[in-house]
C-alpha cells in the first residue's frame, strides 16, 4: 500500500522496484526530441502546449488531457488551473479559450459522449462543461479515483484505476464494476484497446495487459523504465505496437510480439499520462512543462478511422501470457 502520492513506479512482487517519480529530475534545459530511430521510423513529435516552462518534476505540470465534444482540448494541471485550448499546436496559457480554477490533483481525464470526466487523487470523479467548469462534482457516487483513466471505444465506458482497483464505469448511469481489484494502490496510467477488450495499465514501470471482461492478467510489456501512460498504434507498419511515455523523459515503442522496445524519443522532463486526439489520430503526452503530440504517417492512436468525441480511447492489442525474458532494443 502507498501512503503518499503514487505518481511513481514501485516494486511488484518478484520484480525490480523503482524510486518514486518525485525523485526523477531532468535538467531545466531538457528538450524532448526524436531519436535517430524515431526519425527513421517516420514519427513526428511537436509541442501542443507549453504550460509550465522550466518545471521538471512532479506534480504541478500538465496531467489530465481529453478532447471535448466541441473539439477543444482540456488540459488539467497536477495542481492549479485548468485550460481549454483550441486543437492547434503552439498553445500557451495566454492562448487558452478558457481558464478555470480546480481542486483536481494529479487527475486523469477521459471523455464519453462528448463530456470530459476527470478525477482527483483519492477523491470523487467529476464531469466538466465545455468551458471547463464543473458540471457534476460527484459524477460516479460511491467511487473514489486513483490515477489513470481512459474511454472504451466500443461502448463508451470509462476504464479507470480507482481506489478499489481497475474498474469499468458506465457514465450513462454512474454504475461501475471491479475488473481487477489487485491493482488498487499500485497501478497508474490506463488505456484501452480498439476492440474494447484489453486494458493496459502501468505496473512496476512497465505496461501490463488486463482482460476487461474477466480481469485476467496478460502480458507484461517491458520499457526503458518508469513507464506511465501508453498508446497503441492502429494501421501502418507499426500496427499493434505500444507506445509508452515514461517518468524518465523517454518515449518507447514496444513490439508486442517480441516484447522488445525501441526508444524513439528522449530528453523530456518527467513524462506521465497520454491521451488520443480523435481529430487527427495523434497522441498527446504529458510532461512536467509541456503537452507533446506524437504522430506517425499512415497510422492512428485513435483506432481505425476517426471516432466521434465519445470514443476518445487509445488503441492497442494485448497478448496473453507472462513475459519471462526481458529483451530490449534501444536506439
Amino acid at each position: 500500500m502507498i501512503g503518499t502520492i503514487r505518481k511513481a513506479s514501485f516494486a511488484l512482487a518478484g520484480g525490480i522496484g523503482l524510486a518514486a517519480s518525485l525523485l526523477f529530475s531532468n535538467p531545466a534545459s531538457a528538450t524532448l526530441a526524436l531519436t535517430a530511430a524515431g526519425i527513421a521510423d517516420g514519427f513526428v513529435l511537436t509541442t501542443f502546449a507549453t504550460v509550465a516552462p522550466g518545471n521538471t518534476g512532479c506534480c504541478t505540470g500538465p496531467f489530465g488531457v481529453a478532447v471535448n465534444g466541441a473539439g477543444n482540448v482540456v488540459v488539467g494541471m497536477g495542481s492549479g488551473p485548468l485550460f481549454v485550448f483550441a486543437d492547434v499546436d503552439g498553445q500557451t496559457p495566454g492562448s487558452a479559450l478558457f481558464t478555470q480554477t480546480t481542486n483536481s490533483f494529479v487527475g486523469a481525464y477521459a471523455a464519453s459522449g462528448g463530456v470530459v470526466y476527470g478525477s482527483t487523487f483519492g477523491g470523487p470523479y467529476f464531469s466538466l462543461n465545455p468551458n471547463g467548469t464543473v458540471a457534476n462534482a460527484d459524477a460516479f457516487p460511491g467511487l473514489l479515483s486513483n490515477l489513470g483513466m481512459w474511454t472504451n471505444p466500443v461502448n463508451g465506458h470509462i476504464i479507470s484505476q480507482s481506489a478499489i482497483g481497475l474498474v469499468d464505469i458506465n457514465p450513462a448511469d454512474g454504475t461501475f464494476r471491479v475488473i481487477n481489484g489487485n491493482t488498487a494502490g499500485i497501478a497508474d496510467g490506463v488505456s484501452v484497446s480498439p476492440d474494447g477488450k484489453t486494458a493496459y495499465v502501468e505496473l512496476g514501470g512497465n505496461i501490463l495487459a488486463i482482460d476487461i471482461a474477466t480481469g485476467a492478467v496478460g502480458t507484461l510489456y517491458f520499457t526503458s523504465g518508469a513507464a506511465d501512460g501508453s498508446g497503441v498504434i492502429s494501421g501502418g507498419k507499426f500496427n499493434g505496437f505500444i507506445v509508452a511515455n515514461t517518468n524518465l523523459g523517454n518515449i518507447d515503442l514496444i513490439d508486442p510480439v517480441t516484447n522488445t522496445f525501441t526508444t524513439i524519443a528522449t530528453g523530456g522532463t518527467r513524462g506521465d499520462y497520454t491521451s488520443p486526439d480523435p481529430t487527427n489520430g495523434s497522441l498527446f503526452l504529458d510532461y512536467s512543462d509541456i503537452v507533446a503530440r506524437l504522430s506517425c504517417p499512415g497510422c492512428s492512436f485513435s483506432g481505425p478511422g476517426v471516432p466521434e468525441p465519445a470514443s476518445l480511447a487509445l488503441v492497442g492489442m494485448g497478448l496473453l501470457g507472462l513475459a519471462l525474458i526481458r529483451r530490449r532494443r534501444n536506439s
